[in-house]
């Protein structure tokens, strides 16, 4: 079985040396095939702290490494090889990531690795079926020195982690995007990606649907933010049945991050639900825990809303 698979080796003797193993098995070959042995038997079926674990041993990872988990033919992602090499640095923090590595539920590792001009200026690597295929794709902002950023959506094709499909790049240097939520904001049974362009600048939040092959742009509304520039916090942002229709909705930050703005679609039309005055601007990551919003706020409290 593990001379059938394909994995990255490359990846998996970095990940040996940071591996923790027994004082008998010292020797490295015997750490690298504990190391194969954990992706070809369980991680898959792994819980989170695991699957954490073993990207903090990644000695490729982000110093900040996010684990997203998924039930399909992913088994987790994450970004690897922070690199100055592109000086945005949006979250106040100086690198970005060149590149990926995905642990397929087979036990396979992939690694792709962008150009010197591409960097993801992001730090998550989300995982959802877009395309309805019964595999998940994965959900990056991709950013091109050159160009600015655009979203994009690789999957695996053939044992190769490939772009299956991108938006236009902002067209300027400098200029980002950040994503807001992922769900079937519009009934119409498939997902959508929700992102607001330049949350620091325009201030433009958009909703695109993949659609044999290409994004496409279904709705758009202006005076959103949910990103302060220089901020490692990039969830101003919520995904909930907020008004009890049935459909996923989006709350985020007016450009002035004063308001809870809420949106959702009714009939294929996108609308706004409802504006909340906030006692302070919001700062922080949302979260919802059960049907209660929480927004950490600039002066130190924490607005809730029941929903």
């Amino acid at each position: 079985m593990l001379l059938r698979t394909q994995p990255d080796i490359h990846a998996i003797n970095r990940l040996a040396e940071r591996a923790a193993v027994p004082p008998f098995c010292p020797e490295k070959n015997m750490r690298v095939l504990i190391i194969l042995l954990l992706f070809q038997l369980g991680l898959g079926t792994a819980n989170a702290q695991t699957l954490l674990q073993v990207a903090q041993r990644d000695p490729d990872a982000l110093p900040d490494v996010q684990v997203s988990r998924g039930s399909k033919d992913i088994a987790s992602a994450w970004l690897i090889d922070p690199t100055t090499r592109y000086t945005h640095f949006v979250r106040g923090q100086n690198y970005e990531a060149g590149g990926l590595r995905v642990h397929l539920s087979t036990g396979q590792v992939l690694t792709l690795r962008l150009e010197k001009q591409f960097v993801f200026e992001d730090r998550t690597a989300r995982l959802a079926d877009l395309d309805g295929d019964g595999r998940d794709e994965i959900i990056v902002v991709l950013t091109s020195a050159q160009k600015g950023a655009a979203l994009a959506a690789y999957g695996v094709e053939e044992g190769k982690l490939v772009l299956k499909a991108r938006t236009p790049f902002i067209g300027l240097s400098f200029r980002w995007l950040n994503p807001a939520g992922i769900a079937d904001f519009n009934g119409d049974g498939q997902l959508d990606v929700a992102l607001v362009q330049k949350p620091h600048l325009s201030k433009v939040l958009e909703f695109w649907t993949l659609e044999n092959g290409e994004f496409i742009r279904i709705a758009r509304v202006d005076n959103v933010s949910n990103h302060h520039n220089g901020s490692p916090f990039t969830q101003l942002s919520a995904v909930a049945d907020f008004d009890k229709n049935g459909l996923s909705d989006l709350a985020t930050l007016s450009a002035n991050y004063s308001n809870l703005r809420i949106f959702g679609f009714l009939n294929g039309r996108l609308k706004e639900i409802s504006s909340t005055s906030l006692p302070a601007e919001g700062i922080g990551n949302f979260e919802i825990k059960e049907t209660t919003l929480i927004i950490p706020l600039a002066n130190g409290e924490k607005f809730e809303l029941n929903f």
